[in-house]
């Protein structure tokens, strides 16, 4: 590739050179058929630039002179007359004075020109590289956060889960011994029973919550009914999940993301949105995915984008992850409608990134 540049560089400098000669002869010519009495010494600028911008300093002093030479050649040959000899020494003298002095103006702000360039590509590297590390700290962030939730939820069904089960049992014997002696204290060892086991059934829903996705390629609808159905029992409202055709996601990571962005949708929706009625929809489009997480709540804020809730922007940073688009807006005449749209080439694009 630099190879290639530098070719196309030098086959551009090659073209610099012949233009701005191949301009001062034509001008030449002209001015020669013009004669002595109109001159064309402007028009020797146009190849004075093209030679000092795009060629160097040294080819603009170079055509300077040459242009010069040929102006006062055309002159001479077109049967000029003048008083003394010093008339077009001095003539010829002033313009190339200017001529010069314009050489070093051009060249002097095609270096300005340059460094500029420099530095705004310093900049814009250094701002890349600052921003490329931005995302890499915030996926980590991410990463650390669902290793933390995936620990806490391993924690839950290992070790809770199974100290209630077992606090269980012993209160179903206790219950067993109570009841064999008649005594009355066996209803009440019963109820503590069942107390227990809705801690357990509870503490199982809160362990899949924290790790929801399983390996298989249909796990993002089963997590996404189970979170339907949670929440319609945790928060005694209406959440249903509606997927007409079966969506088939084989990235874990992908499917990880697009759990968390509904779960936050839904989340928002009841607790911030007051909503009673929540629809989780998946459906698969003809080039990717797309999830979306309707209600009748409350409805956005009207906040400006930069003033969005946290939810909002870490749904946002969620989808940027894996190259889908989210928006998020209100419904007519209440409610909020969140999507996540992720379609097929933009999961390369961001796949090939990485």
């Amino acid at each position: 590739m630099f190879r290639r540049i530098k070719q196309l560089e030098h086959q551009s400098r090659a073209f610099c050179v012949s233009a701005s000669l191949v301009i001062v002869f034509v001008v030449g010519l002209v001015d020669y058929a013009t004669g002595g009495e109109i001159s064309f010494s402007v028009f020797y600028l146009v190849a004075l630039g093209l030679a000092t911008w795009f060629v160097g300093k040294g080819f603009g002093f170079f055509i300077s002179i040459l242009s010069v030479a040929v102006s006062l050649a055309g002159d001479l040959a077109a049967g000029a007359r003048y008083s003394s000899l010093l008339v077009p020494c001095w003539n010829a003298s002033i313009v190339l004075a200017f001529y010069l002095v314009v050489v070093g103006l051009l060249a002097r702000l095609r270096s300005l020109y340059r460094e500029l360039e420099v530095r705004v590509r310093q900049r814009t590297a250094a701002l890349t590289e600052e921003m490329a590390e931005r995302q890499r700290l915030e996926s980590e962030l991410l990463e650390i956060s669902e290793r933390e939730q995936r620990r806490i939820g391993h924690d839950l069904h290992d070790s809770l889960c199974q100290h209630l089960t077992g606090a269980a049992l012993a209160g179903q014997v206790l219950e067993e011994k109570l009841a064999a002696r008649s005594l009355l204290e066996a209803t009440d060892a019963s109820k503590v029973v069942e107390l227990v086991e809705e801690g357990i059934a509870l503490s199982r829903k809160l362990a899949k919550g924290l790790h929801p996705i399983e390996m298989e390629a249909d796990g993002l609808m089963q997590a996404l009914e189970e979170l339907a159905a949670t929440t319609t029992e945790l928060f005694k409202v209406s959440c249903r999940f509606e997927c007409d055709s079966p969506v088939l996601v084989h990235d874990t990571t992908i499917s990880g993301h697009l759990y968390r962005i509904a779960q936050e949708g839904v989340s928002n929706a009841v607790k911030h949105g007051k909503a009673r009625n929540v629809i989780i929809q998946l459906e698969g489009l003809d080039d990717g995915t797309a999830l979306h997480v309707r209600d009748d709540g409350l409805g956005l804020p009207d906040l400006p984008r930069k003033n969005a809730g946290m939810g909002l922007r870490i749904m946002a940073h969620r989808a940027s992850m894996i190259g889908a688009v989210f928006s998020a807006r209100r419904l007519d005449p209440a409610g909020t409608l969140l999507s996540c749209i992720l379609h097929s080439h933009n999961n390369s694009e961001k796949a090939a990134r990485d």
